[in-house]
C-alpha cells in the first residue's frame, strides 16, 4: 500500500488517506475476519466438547464409586417409598459421588422428615434454604447445550440420561434390557456383554421452545402401540430438514406440554426426563404414549455437537458415537424383556443391552 499522502487545506498541510485506501483496508479486515471467525467458533466448539466429555467421565466415575459401596449401580427410577419418591433418578442417588454431598443430604433430609412432606422431583421444596430439585450442577450441563430455566422452564435440568437398553416397553418396569429403568438393581456381574460393550450413560439435549429436538411425539395409544413394535414409525414424526416436530402430529397426536420434556428435570425418573434407548440412532426424535411422562417410551439420545454424541460405557471410557451408526431393522419389535435375543437394532442396540451376547465390531 503507498504511503499517506499531504493534503494541502489552505495554510495548512496533513496527512490521510484516500477514500479508497480506506475501502481496501476495510475490505481486507472483512476478509480476515471471515476466515478467522469459522476457526475460532470451531475452537470454542471443541473446548466445550472436551469440557462435556470430562463431565460425562464424571458421571460415570460417580457411578463406579457408587457400586464399589453398594456392590449395586443405583436405580434408574426409585427411591423413598412416599411422597412420590420413588420417582427419584439415578442422578438423585449419585449426588455424593460427584462431590455434591450437601445436595444430596437436602434430598435426604426431606425423605426423613417425619410428617411425610412431599418428595415429588417436579416441585420445588426447600430444606435449610435449599431447593433441591431446582439445584443447578455443573457436573451434569454439557457447555454446548446453554439453558435457561426462566426461558424454557423445567427443574434443575441435566444433559446426561441413564440407558434404559433396546425395548421400548420396559422402561416402567424392572427387567430393562439396559443397564437402568424402574427400581433396576443391576450388578457389574450382569453385564456379560463386557463393560467396553455397554452404554451407561449418554447425551440428551434439551429443547429451546416447543417442537424442537428433546422435545418428546405423543401419538394416541393405538399408534403408540404400533410404534413399539415398528420404531421407525417415530422417525415420521420429526422433520429432520426443518429441525422440529411435524405439526400437526399424525390422528391427532400431541407433543408434550410444560417441562415434561426431556433433561427439564435432574431429580425426576421419569422416562422422559432422565433415562433413553438405543432404538432410533443419536439426535433422532422421541415418541411416548399420551399422558404419561414416566412410562414406556423410545426415548433418544441426542447433543449439541455435530454429527452425534457422547456416551459413557461401563468401564469409564466415553465415545463419541455418530448419528450414522448402524441401527439394524427398525421395522422390527424389540427383544423379549431379560430374553438373551440379540438386539434388531444393529450396533446401537446392541451397545445398550447388557446381557445379550452380541459381537461388537467398530463404532
Amino acid at each position: 500500500m503507498s504511503a499517506p499522502r499531504p493534503v494541502s487545506n489552505g495554510n495548512r498541510t496533513r496527512i490521510g488517506f484516500t477514500l479508497i485506501e480506506l475501502l481496501v483496508v476495510i475490505a481486507i479486515i472483512a476478509i480476515l475476519v471471515a476466515l478467522l471467525l469459522p476457526a475460532v467458533q470451531q475452537a470454542r466448539e471443541a473446548a466445550r466438547r472436551s469440557a462435556c466429555k470430562n463431565n460425562l467421565k464424571q458421571v460415570g466415575l460417580g457411578l463406579q464409586n457408587y457400586h464399589d459401596t453398594h456392590s449395586v449401580f443405583p436405580p434408574g427410577r426409585g427411591g423413598p417409598g412416599h411422597g412420590s419418591g420413588d420417582r427419584w433418578s439415578a442422578h438423585v442417588h449419585l449426588l455424593p459421588y460427584i462431590e455434591q454431598p450437601a445436595l444430596y443430604d437436602a434430598w435426604m433430609a426431606q425423605a426423613q422428615d417425619p410428617t411425610y412432606p412431599t418428595l415429588a422431583p417436579w416441585s420445588e421444596w426447600t430444606v435449610s434454604g435449599i431447593v433441591p430439585t431446582a439445584a443447578d450442577i455443573k457436573t451434569i450441563h454439557c457447555p454446548s447445550d446453554p439453558y435457561q430455566k426462566n426461558l424454557y422452564g423445567g427443574q434443575g435440568g441435566t444433559n446426561y440420561a441413564f440407558c434404559a437398553g433396546d425395548n421400548p416397553h420396559r422402561l416402567d418396569d424392572a427387567d430393562a434390557r439396559g443397564c437402568f429403568c424402574r427400581n433396576s438393581s443391576v450388578r457389574m456381574r450382569d453385564i456379560l456383554d463386557g463393560t467396553s460393550n455397554t452404554i451407561v450413560v449418554g447425551e440428551i439435549v434439551r429443547p429451546k421452545g416447543g417442537r424442537a429436538l428433546g422435545d418428546v411425539a405423543r401419538p394416541p395409544s393405538g399408534d403408540w402401540n404400533a410404534i413399539m413394535d415398528r420404531p421407525v414409525d417415530c422417525l415420521a414424526m420429526f422433520d429432520k430438514s426443518a429441525g422440529l416436530y411435524v405439526s400437526p402430529l399424525p390422528n391427532s397426536g400431541i407433543h408434550t406440554g410444560g417441562d415434561q420434556k426431556q433433561g427439564y428435570r435432574y431429580g425426576d425418573g421419569g422416562s422422559v426426563f432422565t433415562l433413553f434407548t438405543t432404538i432410533l440412532p443419536p439426535n433422532s426424535p422421541s415418541c411416548m404414549r399420551q399422558g404419561n411422562d414416566s412410562g414406556d417410551a423410545i426415548m433418544s439420545s441426542g447433543s449439541r455437537h455435530s454429527g452425534g454424541a457422547q456416551f459413557c460405557l461401563a468401564d469409564g471410557s466415553v465415545r463419541f458415537i455418530s448419528e450414522n451408526i448402524d441401527t439394524g431393522d427398525l421395522t422390527q419389535p424389540p427383544g423379549a424383556a431379560n430374553s438373551a435375543v440379540p438386539s434388531p437394532y444393529g450396533i446401537f442396540g446392541a451397545l445398550g443391552t447388557r446381557a445379550n451376547g452380541e459381537v461388537i465390531g467398530e463404532f
